[in-house]
């Protein structure tokens, strides 16, 4: 047990899903989304470009300001959300989270919907 997370794309024309991202107690981001978008369990959110932004500028600053990283995206207390230290790991997701987000921000918006689910 514990939380996982994914970016899901939609298709618009067959409403296949394909997994995007995946993410194992990454709680800092569970937290954005309970946070902002009072995402249910399990939850999923429509990720309009306005989110992917506003992520993508949160991680990125991140990166390059590591002090920051307890305003921009606060690790977040739940059951089974794994450590809440800002360390090594910590970085780890948000380097993987950047990356991918910068990613999301090209997704032809005709063809896919993208979302973001979890589960604990």
């Amino acid at each position: 047990m514990g939380l996982d997370m994914y970016l899901l794309l939609e298709d618009n024309d067959t409403g296949e899903i394909i997994e995007y991202s995946y993410y194992r107690k990454f709680n800092a981001l569970q937290g954005y989304f309970e946070t902002n978008y009072n995402i249910a369990n399990p939850g999923k959110i429509h990720l309009k470009e306005d989110i992917i932004n506003d992520l993508y500028i949160r991680l990125n600053e991140i990166r390059y300001a590591p002090e920051k990283a307890n305003l921009l995206l606060p690790s977040y207390p739940g059951p089974f959300f794994g450590t809440y230290e800002y360390d090594r790991l910590y970085h780890s997701y948000i380097n993987q989270a950047a990356s991918d987000f910068y990613h999301a921000k090209f997704i032809d918006n005709k063809k896919y919907k993208l979302y973001f689910a979890s589960d604990w």
